[in-house]
């Protein structure tokens, strides 16, 4: 009887193990359909009795779904549990380093990388080089020079309806103009436009500061107010605001 008993046990601890784990899965799955809250909600009700041997596979997900959720210094703090709960496992290091890199702390973010290619993690290892590739060349300057040059490019271009190019710095009553005839093709340019119109604030003085991800650099003037011309441009295709120029100028309200 007692065998028995213990057999049911054993049975019913691994069971529930299993029904975390596919619930851990699950808000995973919920993140990629683009439902983060959702996914966090399922995440917090299965960490109140987690057990030990999930711990990192459940901070794993818990801090990519807060990173999605835009709130990074949690999200940092799940990855770093889950580095210490398994550390032979590079898959957190390879998203500290992202997320490092992204707030331009690009020192940390290369100690993570020396981490990650420390282990037998070969798959992980890989994905971290065009990383490490990509963060040297905004170390160096080099990704500066070549976003300068595609705004460059993209500054002389004809732009619909009147085949005229924007000019760098560049026409934004222009630019209005080419998102109202061609809605569809300014979307596909969205980043060109957001590009043009930072580097078009380098030109009036004020300085562009690259991250690893593109649509988290910046621009930051000498009063040290700062402007996101992504979220510019994305106001103005979403109609948000009804011009570019007031989309900057809100924005730069925003970051002052």
């Amino acid at each position: 009887m007692f065998w028995k008993i213990a057999e049911v046990l054993v049975r019913l601890v691994y069971f529930r193990r299993f029904r975390a784990a596919k619930r851990i899965g699950e808000a995973g799955a919920l993140m990629a359909e683009d439902r983060a809250p959702e996914a966090l909600e399922l995440l917090e009700r299965v960490g109140a009795r987690l057990h030990q041997s999930l711990l990192p596979f459940w901070s794993f997900t818990r801090g990519r779904v807060l990173d999605r959720l835009g709130r990074p210094e949690e999200a940092e703090a799940a990855f770093r549990l889950a580095v210490l709960a398994e550390p032979e496992n590079g898959r957190a290091d390879l998203e500290l380093a992202v997320l490092c890199g992204r707030q331009r702390r690009f020192d940390e973010c290369r100690e993570w990388l020396d981490r990650l290619d420390g282990k037998d993690d070969l798959e992980t290892r890989a994905r971290g080089a065009p990383i490490r590739e990509l963060m040297e060349r905004v170390v160096t300057g080099d990704r500066e020079r070549e976003l300068e040059a595609r705004a460059r490019d993209f500054a002389t271009r004809p732009l619909p309806p009147a085949g005229e190019a924007p000019g760098l710095p560049p026409d934004l009553a222009l630019l209005d103009r080419f998102v109202e005839a061609s809605p569809a093709e300014a979307l596909e340019h969205f980043d060109d436009l957001a590009l043009l119109i930072a580097c078009g604030e380098v030109a009036r003085g004020a300085r562009l500061e690259i991250s690893l991800s593109l649509d988290d650099s910046t621009v930051v003037r000498s009063d040290g107010a700062r402007l996101d011309p992504f979220a510019a441009v994305a106001a103005r295709l979403e109609g948000r605001a009804p011009t570019l120029a007031e989309a900057i100028d809100a924005g730069w309200m925003r970051k002052t």
